[in-house]
């Protein structure tokens, strides 16, 4: 057996439309503060970085005065900048990199892809 038409299943004569209208009408509407961005100026602030810093110079920025995220980014991002600079990258940044969750797991990816691209 099939199941009878979708069109025969939903009514959509206007008397029916203007009662779901009528239905809707009498709900309460909970009126509360809409939050438009998801972080406060403050957190913004904290998060940004000057757009012309070099990817050296933010690098160690963020590692000095950043965000753990922040942190965690550039450790995720050490293969870039030892492809880009290595010389400065292994002078300045990876002596600022702290003790970080995923540190010693992005430390060795960034090793290994050097050590793969000379080879």
């Amino acid at each position: 057996m099939h199941p009878p038409p979708l069109a025969a299943a939903m009514d959509f004569s206007q008397n029916s439309l203007f009662g779901y209208m009528e239905d809707l009408q009498e709900l309460t509407i909970i009126e509360r503060p809409v939050r438009r961005s998801l972080k406060t100026p403050e957190e913004i602030e904290r998060l940004t970085v000057d757009e012309d810093l070099s990817d050296i110079e933010r690098a160690v920025y963020l590692l000095s005065a950043g965000q753990d995220i922040q942190g965690t980014s550039v450790i995720a991002n050490l293969p870039f900048l030892m492809r880009q600079n290595p010389a400065e990258t292994l002078r300045r940044v990876l002596p600022k990199v702290r003790v970080h969750e995923d540190a010693y797991l992005f430390t060795q990816r960034v090793w290994i892809s050097v050590f793969v691209q000379r080879v």
